[in-house]
Formats: structure tokens, sequence, C-alpha cells
């Protein structure tokens, strides 16, 4: 990416047991010509019987149903029988909103063979959720009844040892007291030296605290900085090693008192597990300078629609009713000669496997280098019907016109040379900007271009690009930078690419294609469904030495930004990146 019943004859069996006794008395010359007889000659006849009885169906599972609202809700159906015919289908009509309570029903018919009719009825209730009282962090000098080991500090310059409940004490760059606010009364002051250590202040538990309740909700503080840096950073913890990670709060800086609001499914999207939460909050000050801040009402609240399914193990899913539209295309083998599955994952369950994916979240810096216009969120990942489904919609979240969705196996599938296939089918229209990529995994500590990045796959939307697939490779090419007479770190980002145009007016779009990538020692091959349109050689040493270490793997939808520019009038939405399966497989 360069960045950052139909109606039948009514007439029975009997019918043609008539019919076959006429033919018969037929060809016996009727009778032998008597006189008075019938003129079937002596034959019985039988009168058609009518079909006028309706089946019956029979509800599988309770006429009424009490569910809760938020929850799921599978139908368990019904069946029909009928006094004539042996088979008779039972259709469904009528839907239920678990988002919304009320009363719901579901209607089902049955027709038989001569047309006749039955239906029958299953009321479902959904009842309006009660929603959970907030779950209390600190508020007017006091620590939440859950939060068991009180406030505690931990502190780089100590080999990060706690100082607990003791105000500091024990921790040299960092400091806790109640104090008097003209405002709000009693609060917690923190104070941060300027040594530029490590530290931090938290609430914890003793016993581990399962927070699904506050799934889809937010975690909510008011906050003052007194003096200092006005960049302040949170987390939440679960059992270690598990965590949030960090979260950027935004401050107005040096202000009066301010309320700040976190998503709680942010941080599910960056690992957190609500199931084992051990911390109400972590909270410090960015930059580790010296700064004062006050902090009060700390809680968690649930939304008022009830917790989300999202409690560590995927995004959410949007409410729009998605039709799969089930494109053919091409396809490519489970098994390779002389290769072996290293990993994979064919998209079969009902969730992204947080095993193997987390999410990036928010807008990153410069627009993830390329100035892009959305807001990336977890809830924009779905798993449907044996795909991934990155989505891209028009909507306004944290300050951005559109939001999408960036997934990655960052520390949790990184991996060294091999075959990548990954099937999918891309989104269309101006501003849209799919990829499918790989990025060095020292990326945190190196940056890029010095990590490497290897593009997959890239497109553009509109202008006649969408059958256009691009493969690159990106890494630092030595050189000098300079900025104001003074050398600074050699900085030369450089790039090798190229295209693969499709005919006869497919595109991207409108059916299945398979990425490739294979990645040896010595080179860096690209394929679209096996076609091959790209290669680079790669050394061993000097700067294309970054392409001899592991990688992760980068799934994502970009809206606009300096390629594909600003979506237009014509440009629909959602848009929808379906991925079918991604597999890594290496040489036996």
């Amino acid at each position: 990416m360069n960045h950052f019943v139909s109606l039948s004859a009514v007439i029975k069996q009997p019918f043609y047991i008539v019919l076959i006794s006429l033919a018969l008395a037929a060809c016996g010359g009727g009778g032998g010509g008597g006189g008075g007889g019938s003129s079937s000659g002596g034959g019985t006849s039988t009168t058609p019987t009518t079909d006028s009885t309706a089946p019956v169906i029979s509800l599988s599972g309770a006429q009424s149903v009490t569910i809760e609202q938020g929850s799921a809700y599978t139908d368990q159906g019904a069946t029909a029988t009928d006094n004539v015919d042996s088979s008779v289908t039972v259709s469904t009509s009528g839907t239920v909103d678990t988002s919304t309570a009320g009363e719901y029903t579901l209607t089902y018919s049955a027709t038989d063979a001569a047309g006749n009719t039955a239906t029958a009825t299953r009321t479902v209730t959904v009842t309006a959720l009660d929603i959970a009282d907030p779950l209390i962090v600190f508020d007017q000098g006091v620590v939440g009844t859950t939060w068991d080991l009180a406030l505690n500090g931990y502190d780089q310059q100590t080999g990060y040892a706690e100082c607990s409940d003791d105000g500091g004490a024990a921790c040299p760059n960092i400091s806790w007291e109640l104090v008097s606010d003209i405002d709000r009364g009693t609060v917690l002051q923190i104070s941060h030296s300027s040594a530029g250590q490590v530290a931090a202040v938290y609430t914890k538990t003793s016993v581990p605290y399962d927070a699904s309740t506050y799934a889809g909700g937010n975690i909510v503080l008011d906050v003052k900085v007194i003096s200092g840096d006005g960049a302040l950073s949170m987390k939440v913890d679960c059992v270690y090693p598990c965590s949030s990670g960090d979260y950027s709060l935004t401050t107005n800086g040096l202000a009066d008192w301010q309320t700040l609001i976190v998503p709680v499914n942010e941080l599910v999207a960056q690992d957190l597990q609500l199931t084992k939460i051990d911390t109400g909050i972590v909270i410090w000050a960015s930059n580790y300078t010296d700064t004062v801040f006050l902090i009060d009402n700390v809680r968690w609240e649930a939304s008022p629609d009830g917790p989300s399914t999202d409690t560590g193990n995927g995004g959410g899913s949007s409410n729009e009713v998605w039709v799969n539209p089930n494109f053919s295309g091409y396809t490519t083998p489970q098994t390779y000669s002389g290769y072996s599955l290293l990993w994979s994952d064919e998209f079969s369950g009902s969730e992204l496997n947080a095993d193997d994916w987390s999410y990036d979240i928010g807008v990153g810096g410069n627009g993830w280098g390329n100035n892009e216009l959305e807001y990336y969120r977890a809830e924009n990942a779905t798993v449907q019907e044996g795909l991934l489904i990155i989505e891209a919609r028009e909507e306004s979240y944290g300050g951005r016109s559109y939001t999408s969705s960036r997934i990655k196996t960052q520390n949790k599938f990184d991996f060294t040379y091999g075959r990548v296939d990954i099937r999918a089918a891309m989104p269309e229209g101006k501003g849209m900007w799919p990829a499918l990529w790989m990025l060095g995994s020292n990326i945190t500590t190196v940056s890029w271009p010095y990590s490497g990045e290897v593009d997959i796959m890239e497109m553009v939307g509109g202008s006649g690009l969408e059958n256009r697939t691009v493969g690159t490779a990106h890494w630092n090419n030595g050189g000098v930078y300079e900025a104001d007479g003074v050398t600074k770190k050699p900085y030369n980002p450089a790039s090798f690419g190229d295209t693969y145009t499709l005919s006869g007016g497919e595109t991207l779009a409108n059916a299945y294609h398979v990425f490739s990538l294979e990645w040896t020692e010595s080179e860096l091959t690209w394929y679209i469904d096996d076609i091959q349109y790209h290669s680079m050689a790669i050394e061993s040493s000097g700067d294309l030495s970054v392409f001899q270490k592991e990688f992760f793997l980068i799934f994502n939808v970009a809206v606009g930004g300096n390629w594909p520019g600003e979506p237009n009038a014509n440009t629909d939405f959602p848009q929808r990146m379906l991925v079918d399966y991604v597999r890594v497989f290496q040489k036996d």
C-alpha cells in the first residue's frame, strides 16, 4: 500500500384402473354382442375422488417464545403432513428483530397438490433489555468496590515494580493523591516526573472480572490537565499477558474539566478480552514528561442497545442485510507438490479468529501515511457464509466521513518465504483502494520503509482501473535525507512493481480471482490466477536483505488517499472486499 405447490390433476389412482378395464373390454369384442347390458361390456365404473382436506402443520418448539433484547434467535421451524400427499413443504414468513423490543409473528404455510392450504403461527416476544448499572472505577475520591486492590502504580525505573496503594512512594516517576477541586470536590491527582521513564497509575482486582455486559459500551472519564503535556494515554489489562494495548486520549490540553469517551469495542479490537478483566483503567502521561492531571467519575457504561456479541474474539457485524453474490471465478488447489501448508484461514466460522488476527484502529498518522479518509473500525470486518467481508461505509465516525477495516496477523502469524494464495473479490468505485499486502515484522522498531513492504495485490477504483491488479515491493534504498543542512537518517524509499490487466470486460469486482506471491531467498514473484506478471530478484545483503526476514499479512480497504483520490457521486456505499481464503505454503 505504500503506507501506512403447483396445482395438479385431482383424479386419483382408481381412474386409471377404470381406463384399463375399458380397454380390455374393447379388445374382447364387447361381451358377445348381447343386448340390454352396459355399453362398457358389463364393467364397473368409479367416480374420481376430490381431495378437500388441508395439510396439518406441527410447530417444532413452543408456539410462544420470549427472548431478551440483543440475544440470538434461531427459529425451530415446522413440519406438515397430508392425508393424500406423502410430502408437503412448509414455508415461513415474518422476521424477528432481536435488537428491538416488541412482539413478532412468524407464519408457517403448507399447500398440498390439490391446492388445499393450512397456516400456523408462532409468537416471539423480545423483551426490553435491562441496562447494566455503570461499573465504577473511581468516583468522588473512592475506588469502585470491584477493584479490591485499590490504587496502584508501576515504574520503569524500579524494573516495573508496583507501588501498591502507597500514593506512589515506591515509584520515583509517578505519584497520586486525593485533592479538593472547586468544581468536583474530592478527585484524584496524578503527577508524572520529567525523567522520561515509563510509569502509570491503575486500579486492580484480585479476581478477574467478566465485563462482557459492557461490550459495545464505553469507558467514560472526566479529566483536567493542570500542568505539563496534555497528551494522555490509557489501557485496560486482562489476565497477563492479555491487554488492550495503549489507547491515546484526546484532551484539550491545559483546560477545564472535559469528559472523554473510549469505546469498549475499540479496546477489544486491540486484543482486550472482556471475560477476564483485572484492571478498571491504567492511565499515564503519554510522553512520560513532567505532567499533573486530575481524574474523576471514571466508569464503564453499557450500551443502551445491550451488549454486543464482541467480547474479544473479533468484530461485530453491520445491521444491513448482506446478500452473498455467489461469484464464480478462479480457484487454486489446497496442496502443491513439494510444499506443505504452513497456515491458512478459510473463514468458515462466524467471527474473525482472534488467535490469528488483530485490528488497526483509528485514522493513523497522516491518514496512514497516504491521506486516507476512513476511520478503521473492528465492526467493519465480519465473517459470514465462509467469507471474510471488509466493508467500507459512508458514515460519520471519529471525525471522518467514512469507515472501513484493516486486519493483520502481526505477532500472531509471521513467516519467512513461501507461497501465498488469496482468493478474493474487490470493491469498486472512485476512491476505493483495497489491498492484500505484507509488512516486515520489525516495523515497530525500524519504521517504514526500513521494514520492507510487499503488496501482493492493490487496486484503485474508478477511472477504468478496476480490471487491474498491482504488485509491488517497497524498501529503503540507502540515500541521505537532509533537513536544514543537517544530515539525518538515510531515507530513500524505493519501489519496484508491475501490473496485470484483465481482458474481455472482466473486473476484479465481479468474480473471484486468486492473488499469489511466491517468495524465496532469491526472488519475489507475483501471480493472478496462476499467471505470472511480475518478478523481482532479492539479495541476502545490502538494502534488499530486508526481504530475508519475517513478514506479516495485512488486509484492508482504504477510502480515498493520494492514489485513488476521493469518492465521487457515482461511488455507491457500502463497498465490500470479499476474501474466500488465504493459504500460506512452504517448501518441504
